[in-house]
């Protein structure tokens, strides 16, 4: 317990930093390659990422899709977990091309494949979810009272649990050691992790956002 709690703070300075720097990079990316949409789009999905963890993220992301929202929360909500599902495929994809090769020992190694797994899980729900939210996206699919509700449950609970993953990778490497997280392999975790959780967090505030009976 004593390692656990030392790790933690400096775990959450470097996934902190790792954050800030991928937004930065993200807007920089995104600055100047597509056409400014129309004024109301851009008002619309600034408003909707007004409240998450990173508003400039989150616009920076979706607004390559601003014209297809039609001023509809839930797509925007749907259009942030399908991102971010594909960030967390992305860290899985790399996780494994990594874990044969990393050398870093066997408890090491035993880490990396419990990360892979773990995403591929979370992974799984990914087909669920999205069909959830799609459900959610008209009038009539928020005014199916219980049947509605499950769906906002479900989608929640799985676009939720999408971070999560990232971060509990990285936890379980650091349980072993902070050398391991200064280690080649560590570092490359952390850097993977750090685009899931920021989008997954983003994806995951949006769907909170959605309101029923509306």
């Amino acid at each position: 317990m004593p390692m656990a709690l030392c790790s933690f703070r400096p775990l959450v300075l470097l996934l902190t930093i790792f954050l800030a720097a991928f937004a930065v990079s993200t807007r920089a990316t995104a600055d100047g390659k597509a056409p400014a949409p129309p004024p109301a789009d851009s008002m619309f999905l600034r408003a909707c990422c007004a409240n998450t963890t990173n508003a400039s993220a989150c616009y920076d992301s979706l607004i390559p899709l601003a014209g297809s929202f039609h001023g509809n929360r839930v797509r925007v909500a749907r259009a942030a977990a399908v991102l971010a599902f594909a960030r967390l495929r992305g860290f899985h994809d790399e996780l494994r091309r990594l874990q044969p090769r990393a050398g870093a020992g066997r408890v090491v190694d035993m880490a990396l494949q419990f990360c892979a797994t773990s995403a591929e899980v979370c992974l799984g729900s990914e087909g669920d979810s999205l069909a959830e939210l799609r459900r959610l996206e008209t009038a009539a699919g928020r005014r199916r009272g219980e049947q509605a509700e499950w769906d906002l449950y479900n989608a929640r609970l799985y676009v939720g649990g999408i971070g999560p993953c990232a971060t509990l990778c990285v936890d379980d490497l650091a349980s072993i050691g902070d050398a391991v997280l200064a280690s080649p392999v560590g570092k490359k975790v952390v850097a993977w992790a750090a685009p899931v959780l920021l989008y997954g967090d983003i994806a995951a505030d949006l769907v909170d956002s959605i309101k029923l009976g509306m």
